[in-house]
């Protein structure tokens, strides 16, 4: 699948719920929550700016309501539902 255009860290949580619920043409309310898949607190953490300023890059999966779940980060990140 096409990857979602790029988003802020602080809204990725929230673009992930948004983006499986359009797909299933569902409300969001009625997925499982995002906490049952990944904590989406330590999600938007793990690639925050480190203390010195720099990005941090790198990838990560998980299943999400019958989806894999990607999202590489590089200058933005970058999700991709499948």
């Amino acid at each position: 699948m096409d990857p979602i255009l790029t988003v802020d860290a602080d809204e990725l949580s929230e673009r992930i719920v948004t983006e499986v619920a359009a797909r299933d043409g569902t409300d969001p309310i009625e997925l499982p929550p995002l906490f049952d898949s990944v904590d989406p607190d330590a999600l938007e953490a793990l690639f925050a700016s480190t203390a010195t300023g720099e990005e941090r890059r790198g990838k990560i999966w998980f299943p999400y309501a019958d989806y894999d779940i990607t999202i590489e980060y590089g200058d933005d990140p970058v999700v991709t539902i499948e």
